[in-house]
């Protein structure tokens, strides 16, 4: 692939990705900062085991916020929202995604733009 071809088909995973984004972010009247949020908190959420199985782990806000490098508090605040939305759920070990069709969604955009091609 020449990098003119790459450099086309990287925009066109982008605008893809973006409009996901802008969707999610309209459709539940969130920022951006939120969908950000969301999409890391299924990162920490969603693991393997060795064996590959599958398990869930909730995130609290000092591992998000270490993951993400911002303000615990801030972090507290937009996370409190996407509560309200629904797009995540509270548990007593920290937070977990909710709505996992959305956040599926969202994550198969993160997939490298070759598998696009």
């Amino acid at each position: 692939m020449t990098e003119r071809n790459e450099l086309a088909s990287l925009a066109r995973y982008t605008a893809k990705m973006f409009k996901l984004m802008s969707s999610l972010r309209g459709r539940h009247g969130i920022d951006f900062d939120e969908v950000l949020i969301f999409f890391a908190l299924g990162r920490l959420n969603f693991d393997q085991t060795p064996g590959n199985l599958m398990f869930v782990k909730p995130a609290n806000i000092v591992s998000l916020s270490d993951f993400m490098e911002i303000p615990r508090e801030t972090l507290r605040r937009k996370l409190l929202r996407l509560e309200e939305k629904e797009l995540v759920q509270r548990t007593s070990y920290g937070f977990v995604v909710k709505d996992l069709a959305s956040w599926k969604r969202l994550s198969e955009m993160s997939q490298p733009a070759e598998a696009e091609a």
